[in-house]
């Protein structure tokens, strides 16, 4: 670990924990970004002239409230479009909780590299029409949701993937309901996130999602973003989780009646 620069330390507050009971997703994003503004900064980079144009995310541990944590952060790819690596741990234990592989666009970092012993990227298949689509979120970005490049931060995509969850999850039966009676969550263990064009304070965003994969535990989610006057694609998310039991942390397998309503929405071969 010689070769990464610490970029954040922070710990989770209560307003950053979800309903499956640990650190939201979308705050590891808020905490990335802040992780690469410095990253960037101390390598003479402006920030300021940067986008993500990739993100490839592995959840390994959870956090909960009051844990403390660090982010690291190297350059695992230079040149045009240069790959950040970060890796955040436990700060009382060490213990490595999630991996992000960061490329960028609009920038350009020389020097040497270090070589990424984390996780690597598999190719999973991208639905197209013959998949069953579900509309799965409507909103408008706000003026308090954009980064310093001015477009929208990292966070307020998750932010919007996140919810899209929810009703791609209703759509077979994994509903507000079922969750809260049966003490079940979504925890993810991975996510691939790809970026097309930029979005800015008042554009309208559209979501659809589909189920991708579906395990006996486990189950892939993927979600088209669009803006919403120009039917231009924003960014697509493939989200591989697991049906949680929150009293266990365990997973736990989908029950047959779900199951069966999820394999119908299914991509048709």
């Amino acid at each position: 670990m010689e070769d990464f620069l610490e970029t954040y330390r922070g710990d989770v507050s209560p307003w950053e924990v979800d309903s499956t009971e640990h650190f939201t997703v979308a705050y590891y994003y808020e905490k990335f970004e802040a992780a690469t503004f410095r990253f960037l900064r101390h390598r003479g980079v402006d920030p300021l002239l940067c986008k993500t144009k990739a993100a490839l995310t592995h959840y390994k541990t959870e956090l909960h409230n009051r844990d403390i944590y660090y982010i690291k952060s190297a350059l695992i790819s230079a040149g045009e479009n240069p790959i950040i690596g970060h890796k955040l741990f436990k700060a009382d234990s060490d213990i490595l909780c999630t991996t992000m592989q960061q490329t960028l666009l609009g920038i350009s970092i020389e020097g040497s590299t270090t070589e990424w012993d984390g996780d690597r990227k598999e190719n999973r298949h991208q639905p197209g029409d013959e998949t069953s689509w579900v509309q799965s979120l409507k909103d408008v970005v706000q003026p308090y949701e954009v980064n310093w490049s001015g477009s929208l931060s990292l966070p307020g995509y998750i932010h919007r993937f996140s919810t899209a969850n929810s009703f791609i999850m209703a759509a077979f039966g994994l509903t507000p309901d079922y969750l809260t009676k049966f003490r079940i969550g979504l925890s993810t263990f991975e996510f691939q996130l790809e970026f097309h064009n930029s979005v800015k304070s008042g554009n309208l965003i559209n979501i659809e999602s589909c189920i991708a994969q579906l395990g006996s535990s486990s189950v892939r989610f993927y979600h088209r973003m669009a803006n919403a006057e120009t039917g231009k694609e924003i960014a697509t998310l493939s989200q591989y989780g697991v049906h949680l039991n929150l009293d266990s942390r365990r997973p736990t397998p989908i029950p047959d009646d779900l199951r069966t309503r999820a394999e119908y929405l299914l991509p048709k071969t």
